[in-house]
């Protein structure tokens, strides 16, 4: 598995730098202050704000070319719905061109969009609701017509998300948009934006151990919840607006199915690879591209993994496979005063009488029950008459095994998922070495 510290310095790795951060900055309040300047525009902007990644602080480091824009400003007009949005959007466009650093901006289906040199920036033209200072009509280039919008609700609602659940909210937010840079094919419409922000918090996982284990079970979550029902089924489901201003407006409309499904299959590969390779750092590479950090921990040899797995004792699992999901086991190791300590499958050696508590984490939809295969190797155990390799319960937890190194040798831990009588779901073996 990966550490922590890999995870951070992941993120670390694709969040926008402080000279990023300054520069978007700056652009982003000169293009304002044109705006409100403007010897036009000046009396049609009631005011701007920050909408999007920017203002939820759920960005990533920004790619020239990427075609996503990192900042959204809203511009407050003083237009009416009686007016024509295309009219109003193009009004917007004529005022931009005129200066030379906007000259290249581009008319979008509900905004103006502007490439700078290292940000781009969506400007999104709006009119007050007459009955909610707090609720937005916007523009469409397309129909003509306005359609409801609640930026600051849903930045109110990210925040709060986040905090319900450890501040893990947005990093996942985060990890998941550079999931969609680094595996979304150029022909393919991944969710993005508040779209996919609404399917994390619709589907997180456990927030309260690592933020290896979040990723993972809020993975496996989103594949839980859409794959069999809607995937399988030919369905499209309906990804509802988190604003309460705004009902029925699914967040999905704008999408394919073919693009949903593919956005569904590709987080379905990875689990996959995650449950054969196991969470190891080239694993997650593998998954979220060379940004994450490989692993410079010292392995054992892959000899090890014959040994349990040839070992005489160890028994053959008695239920038929049917593999219906993936399962990946995390391991938290604690020395004799509670310290962590960073252990990767078949690492380097572990001192006796580390704490060993074992994790299966898993998308199979319930009822189910875990049990484990703990085969230990090497003369101590041996003469201990403690080998074992049969196949035991959870004692940590439901889907939790604690264990203690006790004996010098190479040892494993298997966990299977069974459901309806058959093996659904089986973990890649994890190795641990003891001195």
């Amino acid at each position: 598995m990966a550490s922590q510290q890999d995870f951070s310095t992941f993120r670390s790795n694709i969040e926008p730098s402080q000279s990023i951060v300054q520069y978007i900055s700056s652009a982003q309040n000169n293009l304002r202050d044109y705006l409100m300047s403007h010897h036009h525009y000046g009396d049609v902007c009631e005011g701007t704000f920050l909408s999007g990644s920017y203002a939820k602080h759920t960005s990533i480091r920004p790619v020239k070319n990427d075609k996503k824009r990192d900042v959204d400003i809203i511009v407050v007009t003083n237009h009416t719905r009686f007016d024509d949005s295309k009219m109003v959007i193009q009004e917007l466009y004529d005022d931009l061109i005129e200066s030379s650093t906007y000259k290249k901006a581009t008319i979008q289906h509900h905004s103006i969009g502007i490439e700078l040199s290292q940000v781009s920036i969506d400007v999104v033209p709006v009119i007050v609701d007459p009955d909610d200072s707090d609720l937005y009509w916007i523009a469409d280039s397309h129909t003509g017509r306005w359609g409801k919008t609640d930026p600051k609700g849903h930045n109110k609602w990210s925040s709060n998300v986040n905090q319900d659940n450890n501040n893990m909210y947005k990093p996942l937010v985060k990890m998941f948009k550079w999931w969609r840079r680094v595996n979304c094919p150029q022909e393919r419409k991944y969710p993005k934006g508040i779209t996919l922000e609404k399917i994390i918090a619709d589907n997180i996982g456990d927030t309260s151990g690592t933020t290896e284990e979040s990723l993972i079970s809020t993975m496996q979550n989103i594949v839980a919840a859409y794959k069999e029902d809607y995937i399988d089924a030919f369905k499209m489901p309906c990804i509802e607006d988190p604003s309460t201003k705004i009902p029925n407006n699914d967040l999905l409309s704008g999408y394919s199915f073919a693009d949903f499904k593919a956005f569904i299959l590709k987080l379905d590969e990875h689990i996959a690879l995650l449950n054969d390779e196991g969470a190891e750092c080239n694993t997650w590479r593998k998954i979220l591209g060379t940004e994450f950090p490989s692993s410079n921990k010292a392995q054992g040899s892959l000899s090890n993994l014959a040994v349990c797995a040839d070992a005489p004792h160890r028994q053959k699992p008695s239920w038929p496979f049917a593999r219906g999901g993936a399962v990946v086991v995390t391991l938290l190791a604690e020395d004799g005063d509670g310290n962590n300590i960073i252990y990767e499958n078949n690492g380097a050696p572990l001192k006796k009488n580390v704490t060993l508590h074992f994790k299966a984490l898993t998308g199979v939809k319930g009822p189910y029950y875990v049990k484990w295969q703990i085969t230990n190797t090497g003369e101590e155990a041996r003469n201990a008459h403690c080998l074992r390799g049969d196949f035991e319960d959870s004692n940590e937890g439901r889907n939790g095994r604690r264990e203690t190194t006790q004996y010098t040798g190479t040892h494993s831990v298997q966990c299977f998922i069974i459901k309806d009588h058959s093996c659904v779901a089986k973990s890649k073996d994890f190795i641990i070495n003891i001195i």
